[in-house]
């Protein structure tokens, strides 16, 4: 696409916005609603949330909007409401707006909250976070308070740990989410076989399968190191928040088959000594209709 195509369907979708009406918050029938920098508030359906922009209907018609206008998106068809916000320069997406880009993206059939596993070196040793099954073999880590997080880690297990396709994936993902050209080129930068830049307050590491550490897993991850230390906790508080690797994962990565309601209740208790607030969900699935629907901790086993 030209330069003079974007800025024409720029131009476009500025003045569709301007001759929005504004509809009340609580309006029957239309799930969306769109809270934009300049006050107005906007209800619709959202059609497509991509990493820079949301396409957007109304009863005017289609509009694309660009998310730097946007302060707030709520989606409130199943009563969820989860914030995509704009990540400012060096600083690290919350686990909110990650999640909810997972929902419009194609790759992702499943995202569950499992107990993350003993980290016993390296920049995030004794770092409590919250961990989530990706799929089947994909991991994703999002290190300190998950609304500010510290650091924010993706990894795969296999054979796709290999896939270029998967490396083009998720740091098309984690680019998304980033602020500066500095940013982003500091995370093309890397090498796939392990490497390590700077750019601003945020560092970016590619950690290969054969790393110490690694657990047969290529990772990749971005954080603050000015951040990290704060963020650490004892010995002992960090062993009841986290697992040793084989208790949670065969081999290969994939999960262990463990009791549902053994591991929720350890999921429940294991939130009430974390430090920073925790999300009290297990996960997300996706329907046969690709929508994601919420899945909740049940430490009952109901």
């Amino acid at each position: 696409m030209t330069a003079i195509r974007r800025a024409g369907i720029l131009a476009a979708a500025f003045a569709g916005l301007a001759a929005l009406p504004l509809h009340a918050s609580n309006q029957p029938g239309i799930p969306d609603q769109l809270e934009m920098k300049d006050g107005r508030s906007l209800r619709g359906m959202i059609l497509k949330n991509s990493a820079d922009s949301v396409l957007f209907q109304t009863r005017d018609g289609e509009v694309v909007i660009p998310k730097s206008s946007i302060r707030r998106i709520r989606e409130e068809a199943d009563q969820d409401v989860y914030l995509a916000q704009v990540t400012g320069r060096g600083k690290l997406p919350s686990w909110q707006a990650i999640v909810h880009d997972f929902r419009d993206h194609d790759t992702v059939w499943r995202v569950e909250l499992i107990p993350p596993v003993a980290v016993q070196s390296g920049e995030f040793k004794n770092i409590p976070y919250t961990s989530f099954l990706v799929n089947k073999q994909g991991r994703m880590n999002i290190y300190g308070d998950p609304d500010n997080p510290v650091a924010i880690e993706f990894g795969i297990y296999g054979k796709r740990g290999r896939s270029s396709r998967y490396h083009q994936i998720v740091r098309e993902f984690l680019a998304g989410h980033l602020y500066s050209r500095k940013e982003i080129a500091a995370l093309y930068s890397l090498s796939l076989a392990g490497d390590t830049h700077r750019a601003g307050n945020l560092a970016f590491k590619i950690t290969p399968p054969t790393a110490p550490g690694a657990n047969g897993g290529w990772w990749i991850a971005v954080y603050d190191p000015s951040r990290l230390a704060s963020a650490r906790v004892g010995e002992a508080e960090y062993a009841k928040v986290t697992r040793p690797f084989s208790e949670v994962n065969n081999a290969d990565g994939t999960l262990r088959q463990l009791s549902s309601a053994l591991w929720d209740n350890w999921l429940v208790a294991a939130v009430r000594q974390l430090p920073a607030h925790i999300p009290k969900i297990r996960g997300f699935y996706r329907d046969e209709n690709g929508v994601f629907h919420v899945m909740r901790l049940d430490p009952q086993g109901t």
